[in-house]
């Protein structure tokens, strides 16, 4: 019979807890992939569609609905390259106007994603292109500008690799 000691018990703790952590991270986490793939050789994406719906989820135990994007909350991991063009089809699936704003991103005017201030919204059954270039690189985010849908679960995150290597 084994002894269980004070290392045999951290040891099992922090490894049931890796174990517990690991499983509760968003999928795309978990599985290592996005739209758009940081790698040598593998190109950056140069048209993404997203779709906007309400979606039921499992939450707590409990069965609620959310407004996801490609059916997760968090939306899909947008990774991008500094120095692209990008086309972004976003199309509302569910009863009402929606939008989204590309939390942080240098945007021409129009694309920012603010509806009565940049553009209109994005109309229930409608598709509406975001088109920018990719001025910048870092990690940023984005959201629903429209109502409380951002608060509902309309969000996601967004990695731009530099255009050159870091120099250090």
């Amino acid at each position: 019979m084994a002894f269980l000691n004070r290392r045999s018990f951290l040891r099992f703790t922090a490894g049931a807890g890796l174990g517990f952590g690991l499983s509760a991270l968003p999928a795309y986490a978990r599985q290592g992939i996005s739209l758009g793939q940081a790698s040598q050789g593998v190109d950056y994406p140069d048209v993404i569609d997203l779709q906007v719906q309400e979606t039921a989820i499992q939450l707590g135990g409990r069965s609620t609905k959310a407004l996801t994007v490609n059916g997760s909350v968090p939306g899909p991991l947008i990774r991008l390259r500094e120095g692209q063009n990008i086309s972004i089809n976003v199309t509302n699936q569910l009863n009402e106007d929606t939008s989204i704003h590309w939390h942080g991103l240098i945007l021409p005017p129009g694309m920012d994603g603010v509806p009565g201030v940049s553009f209109a919204g994005i109309k229930s059954g409608q598709t509406f292109t975001y088109q920018f270039p990719i001025a910048q690189s870092g990690t940023y985010w984005y959201h629903s500008h429209s109502g409380l849908q951002e608060q509902q679960g309309h969000f996601g995150p967004i990695i731009i690799d530099p255009a050159e290597p870091e120099p250090f």
